[in-house]
């Protein structure tokens, strides 16, 4: 190679490594950082209500769990709705899957399924 051949790979090599540089997480990271919730099940448009199963709720943490909760309230509020209120609370919900997904052969369960079913009786049940 030429000299000035060297010279232009060695341009080209540091101009891609600086792009490389600039890749990555363009959020906070370290102790100032407040890391979010994404719930349980796979994301589907930034949300895991239609795929979330009993058997991710089991694997899932605490607060990942309450994600999920919050967002199939979300999910299944009307659009009519200024807010995501439901009648069944967040910890009745979280009791009735804790309940429902204890079982093996639950683990395919829909969550939405199971919320969509027990939120009409929480008026009567009275877990408001």
């Amino acid at each position: 190679m030429t000299r000035s051949r060297i010279g232009q790979a060695g341009l080209a090599l540091v101009a891609g490594l600086v792009l490389l540089a600039g890749c990555g997480d363009s959020g906070e990271s370290g102790a100032g950082a407040e890391a979010e919730a994404d719930g349980v099940g796979a994301l589907v448009g930034e949300s895991t209500a239609q795929l979330a199963n009993c058997g991710d709720w089991v694997t899932g943490s605490e607060e990942d769990r309450y994600a999920t909760i919050e967002d199939i309230r979300g999910q299944l509020t009307p659009q009519s709705s200024e807010t995501a209120e439901s009648d069944l609370s967040d910890e009745a919900a979280y009791e009735m899957f804790e309940h429902s997904c204890e079982a093996e052969w639950a683990a395919s369960l829909r969550l939405y399924k199971l919320y969509a079913h027990a939120q009409p009786f929480a008026v009567v049940a009275g877990d408001q």
